[in-house]
């Protein structure tokens, strides 16, 4: 009888620890988002905000497609994909995302509410602020 309880305490760890090593909320991430700010690159565009309704958005959909608009018009289309990795220097799991097949190039995504950020882990590259205007 001591058998199932160990099972059971195991299978609670486990999920657990599976919880708390996905920092994305589930659907979290799906939606269209508008960009608010771009800033901290030394590749164009310079450092910018941006009002709402400004027409810059990226849309990311629950099949892992993508649409990008810039000023209301039809920018791209493509996939995305999304990673968990591991930070050795903090030991804290990180979100990546990537579009289309290039995994060479990624950026750490960043959730808070409607707010997200997409940092790219290469420095010359903007980071970039949207908030989520449409689930």
């Amino acid at each position: 009888m001591r058998v199932p309880v160990v099972v059971a305490v195991a299978l609670l760890l486990l999920i657990s620890c599976i919880k708390k090593n996905n920092p994305m909320p589930p659907g979290g991430l799906f939606g269209k988002w508008e960009i608010r700010r771009v800033y901290n690159g030394n590749i164009v565009p310079p450092d910018s905000v941006y009002k709402p309704g400004n027409g810059n958005i990226l849309q990311l959909n629950a099949d892992s497609t993508y649409v990008k608009y810039i000023q209301h018009k039809f920018s791209s289309k493509g996939v995305f994909h999304t990673r968990v990795n591991l930070l050795s220097e903090t030991q804290m799991t990180n979100e990546r995302l990537y579009f289309d097949n290039d995994t060479s190039f990624s950026y750490l995504v960043l959730l808070n509410g409607d707010l997200m950020t997409l940092k790219p882990l290469f420095p010359d590259i903007p980071t970039t602020d949207y908030q989520k205007i449409q689930n």
